[in-house]
């Protein structure tokens, strides 16, 4: 019999934004693990970005607990906004080479198997970065299209980004490594300081540093305006964890990007699952044919975009992927509570008239792994 795994991934838990965090919502979600075999969480099970590892950490028990529960297997694939444990797990390889002992097992994340194997007892967990495959499907959170979506909007920390790698110019054809230059340095600053006591007020002036050193470099107007803004915004702004923005690229430019990471981890044709773009993909085609791609939506209700019009459409949020020996079936589970019913479930109060954000979109660019929800 073929095993019934359910994918789902985009959590965030500690962002506040975290729709599972809300029992209602868990009761939604608790009849697809009933239903499975394994679990795959792929990617931004914690926000460590913009929450402290202790908060992210209780939020996400309750989750962990009926997962624990339902289910014998957890694979987890780590993402971008919960990447400080795949530092963690290449300082532990580091020591391992300095020390002269056996370094732990190729592409697993010990450091996150530890973790979920604390507060998911009775499961086998077992922790993959940056991809792993499970009946012929490559899944992957897919943060890697970052690096083929530049961004105007972000050109500074674009450029800024690319020049800690060491690269001698900007170049499609990436390895692993590459990749990891471009997102390790800004996460693990990002993580340090979400960690600090006056954690949001370092990261604003972070900003406002970004926006200072774009005026002195004489930036051109077009990504200076939006620095400016962003700096400004950012002074003013409650918790840090609400500087997060919903992805809205087209759906071809996505596709391109994520053909490209294709070629550069040399997955072969067939089925990939991401999350991370909070696109709509459901059995989408690449331009070359090579690759079916699914994305398996997020779970939470983006504070800055939930009016947008187009963003339930368009961010899925509450939705998981049911595949069974390959096959794979999308399945909306919030698709019928309107804003009402998401705001009951994360405390807020939606009646009050909202400020548009001046804040940039901060669409796939390296900024943005460290500022957007995906």
């Amino acid at each position: 019999m073929a095993i019934r795994r359910l994918i789902i991934s985009d959590l965030h838990f500690g962002s506040g934004d975290d729709l599972l965090r809300s029992p209602a919502a868990l009761e939604r979600l608790e009849p697809e693990l009933a239903w499975a075999d394994e679990v795959v969480i792929n990617g931004d099970l914690l926000e460590l970005v913009f929450a402290s590892l202790e908060d992210a950490v209780s939020a996400a028990r309750p989750f962990l607990r009926l997962v624990n529960h339902h289910v014998g297997r957890v694979h987890y694939v780590v993402g971008n906004h919960d990447h400080h444990l795949v530092s963690l797990a290449g300082d532990e390889r580091r020591f391992c080479d300095v020390l002269g002992l056996p370094a732990p097992q190729a592409f697993r994340v010990t450091p996150a198997e530890r973790l979920l194997r604390a507060l998911c007892p009775d499961a086998d967990v077992i922790a993959s970065y940056p991809l792993c495959e499970l009946d012929g499907m490559r899944i992957t959170h897919g943060h890697y299209v970052a690096a083929h979506m530049a961004s105007s909007d972000w050109r500074l920390m674009d450029r800024l980004a690319w020049t800690l790698t060491g690269a001698d110019a900007r170049t499609d054809r990436l390895t692993v490594a590459d990749y990891e230059s471009l997102i390790s340095p800004l996460y693990e600053l990002m993580y340090e300081m979400a960690n600090l006591p006056s954690g949001r007020r370092a990261q604003q002036r972070v900003e406002r540093w970004l926006h200072h050193a774009a005026a002195i470099a004489r930036a051109p107007r077009r990504a200076t305006r939006p620095l400016a803004r962003a700096a400004h915004a950012l002074a003013d702004r409650g918790p840090a964890r609400e500087l997060m923005a919903a992805q809205d690229a087209p759906t071809a430019r996505v596709l391109d990007a994520i053909a490209a990471m294709c070629r550069n981890l040399e997955i072969q044709p067939g089925t990939v699952v991401v999350g991370h773009t909070h696109v709509s993909l459901d059995a989408a085609a690449t331009a070359d044919g090579r690759h079916r791609v699914f994305n398996s939506g997020s779970w939470v209700w983006d504070k800055r975009a939930r009016n947008h019009s187009s963003y339930r459409e368009s961010a899925w949020p509450g939705s998981v992927l049911r595949a069974t020996g390959g096959d794979v079936l999308l399945r909306p589970l919030l698709d019928d509570c309107d804003d009402a019913d998401l705001a009951r479930m994360l405390g807020v109060d939606v009646r009050s008239p909202r400020r548009r954000s001046v804040l940039p979109r901060l669409v796939y660019s390296p900024i943005e792994n460290m500022a957007s929800r995906s």
